[in-house]
């Protein structure tokens, strides 16, 4: 552990640095400083963990260094010094988190006893840091050795006598009679991509596939023996929600990497013994449908179709309700819905319904997305529809839209993503996904992730991406933690994931960065 002393007077400077036992206190370096500016550069050089300081001094006051020094080190206790008893001092250090405020004359025991206190509270940390990322190293092995096991499943390389034990139930918390359902999620067929790109993309959509899933206790996600993601999604009371959270998926994977996924769903079985029959049934609808443009593919037996226009209607309705944070989308398929209006000949009299449900279903999505109250625009808008002939009919809604989506929009985006800037920076060596992002935005993942790439241009994943090799970058470059550290404090638990990252975004390992600045 690292302290540095600073004060213009060198008899304090110097009687400070001999009085203390500072070996015996955990105290292992010491440096000092007579001028903050001195101090600053030793703080950029060392990073010391303890910082003694005065207030009064020429060049710069030692209330102007602390808020230097705690922008390098911003863990760094300080211990402030001053032979003035003045209560403005007093309440400026505790605007700037001083941890202790001495007078002079200090008393050689006092100090002392500071000190004690300050490496203590430091040593605690340190080992409550190391428990968390043990207990962390730990969860993320159980969940590889369970995502193993289940890949191997799959592929037949164990039998479900084997796996499903009662020692399987009491280490995974699940119900062994779990009705659930096999989705394969094929990526995209990259033709000029390199492998570890393609590598890369993978893994990233798989972790966009934990956030939203496994995160929230939906199912699980793993990689089968071909390298492609498999969710295991629970069907819950018997009526199954993959099908609309495989939607949202597929959208959010698609704003965020520019890529078109194939989402293929076997049956519904009941426990974990039977996913092997849903997995195949999946695997031979993939073959099946190989060519397919349809992105999500399922049993046409389990659809419900009554009329093809119903089927087309139903499909509109819920893609302008999955693009409520983006107006001109919405409004490009509502001319869709005028075009199919025409072209199966839709009595009046449906029109006004169809109007009716399409901007209902919009403005619900709108007020739960957005976290708005309700206002009397809907009726108002239902009693104009009564009376509305085909077209006028037509017009209203396309107005009704227009108001709905595009009043404040821009600005209320523009504060979203602000606030989720200033949420990933404060939060980058946590697991960060849009669902977390959208959660403590009060929004949902959807609509949170269409704002963030329509505000910014890029997908909210690859921004956090690129905050966190911005970070890596600035401390391969000004300190010696191991890659492994460096990975775990940008949010990476998987450092072969974080090289991974990092060389796609800077044409190099992290170990060939850091000898560029050696």
């Amino acid at each position: 552990m690292k302290a540095l002393i600073v004060d213009d007077e060198k008899m304090i400077r110097i009687g400070i640095q001999k009085v203390i036992r500072w070996e015996e206190i955990g105290i292992e370096q010491v440096f000092t400083a007579a001028s903050g500016k001195e101090a600053y550069e030793i703080v950029e050089e060392e990073k010391p963990e303890i910082m003694v300081t005065d207030i009064n001094m020429a060049e710069m006051s030692g209330l102007d260094l602390i808020e230097l020094v705690k922008s390098i080190v911003p863990e760094m206790r300080i211990i402030v010094l001053t032979g003035y008893d003045r209560f403005e001092y007093a309440r400026q250090c505790l605007r700037l988190s001083v941890q202790e405020f001495l007078l002079k004359p200090i008393d050689e025991e006092v100090l002392t006893q500071t000190l004690k206190k300050q490496v203590q509270y430091l040593e605690e940390l340190k080992e409550a840091e190391g428990e968390t990322n043990v207990s962390r190293a730990r969860a993320a092995a159980k969940q590889y050795e369970l995502e193993k096991k289940l890949s191997d499943y799959l592929h037949g390389k164990i039998t479900g006598q084997e796996i499903f034990t009662e020692e399987f139930y009491r280490e995974y918390p699940y119900d062994s009679g779990q009705s659930m359902q096999a989705v394969i999620i094929r990526p995209p067929q990259f033709v000029h991509h390199l492998q570890e790109e393609e590598e890369y993309i993978s893994q990233s959509i798989r972790n966009i596939c934990i956030g939203f899933i496994d995160a929230q206790g939906k199912g699980i996600t793993l990689a089968d023996h071909d390298g492609r993601t498999v969710i295991l999604y629970f069907v819950q009371n018997g009526a199954p929600e993959a099908l609309k959270d495989i939607k949202k998926l597929t959208e959010i994977l698609k704003d965020e990497y520019n890529v078109t996924l194939k989402a293929v769903m076997g049956s519904v079985v009941n426990g974990f013994r039977n996913i092997t029959v849903s997995y195949n049934d999946a695997c031979l609808l993939l073959e099946k449908n190989k060519n397919d443009f349809h992105e999500i593919v399922q049993n046409r037996n389990l659809q419900k179709r009554d009329k093809l226009f119903k089927e087309v209607f139903s499909e509109m309705k819920a893609a302008m309700c999955a693009n409520v944070g983006n107006a001109d989308c919405v409004m490009k398929i509502y001319e869709r819905f005028k075009q199919a209006l025409e072209s199966y000949s839709v009595p009046g009299e449906d029109v006004s319904m169809c109007c009716y449900e399409l901007a209902s279903s919009v403005y619900f999505v709108y007020l739960s997305d957005s976290k708005s109250s309700a206002d009397d625009r809907l009726p108002s808008f239902m009693k104009i529809l009564m009376n509305a002939g085909r077209e006028e009919a037509c017009e209203m809604t396309e107005i009704f839209l227009q108001n709905l989506l595009q009043g404040d929009e821009e600005k209320e985006a523009h504060q979203v993503v602000t606030k989720a800037k200033r949420y990933i920076k404060e939060h980058l060596a946590e697991e960060i996904s849009v669902s977390s992002l959208a959660s403590a935005l009060y929004l949902t993942p959807n609509y949170f992730s269409r704002l963030f790439k329509r505000v910014t241009g890029e997908g909210c994943n690859e921004y956090i991406v690129q905050e966190r090799i911005e970070k890596a970058k600035l401390l391969l470059k000004t300190t010696n933690l191991r890659t492994n550290r460096i990975a775990a404090m940008i949010g990476y638990r998987d450092t072969n994931y974080f090289s991974l990252a990092f060389k796609k975004k800077t044409g190099m390992s992290p170990t060939k960065f850091r000898e560029q600045y050696r």
